[in-house]
């Protein structure tokens, strides 16, 4: 079990502030898209820390946010390649396929669960 000194590591270094930056790297000049993507990806983050914490273990700042800046790039319509993200964020793109398939899953159920709460 992770202890809260673990927990605020681990959202320092994937935090705001990091996730904004990235974010911006990919969509320059893009204000509104980087900033709706950055704070989707950062509760989306958040929720997966506080059901599966060992997750982040041995990944990136760049390697976690990458595949997920894909995924919703696709949601959001504002659709990036992988190797552009791969690019943007000086990664490669094996980091951000293993992300995407890494989030994938989580982010059906998240999406799920979005939409079936707004429906109740």
């Amino acid at each position: 079990m992770t202890d809260k000194t673990d927990r605020v590591h681990i959202l320092d270094r994937i935090g705001k502030e990091e996730v904004q930056s990235l974010a911006q790297k990919i969509w320059q000049g893009e204000n509104r898209v980087n900033t709706k993507i950055a704070s989707e990806a950062l509760a989306i983050i958040r929720e997966k820390y506080e059901t599966d914490p060992t997750f982040f273990s041995g990944k990136s700042a760049k390697g976690i946010a990458g595949g997920l800046f894909y995924l919703l790039g696709q949601t959001y319509d504002s659709v990036r390649t992988q190797r552009q993200i791969a690019k943007s964020l000086n990664t490669t793109e094996m980091t951000i396929r293993a992300s995407c398939r890494d989030w994938t899953e989580f982010l059906q159920n998240h999406h799920r669960n979005i939409h079936l709460s707004n429906h109740r």
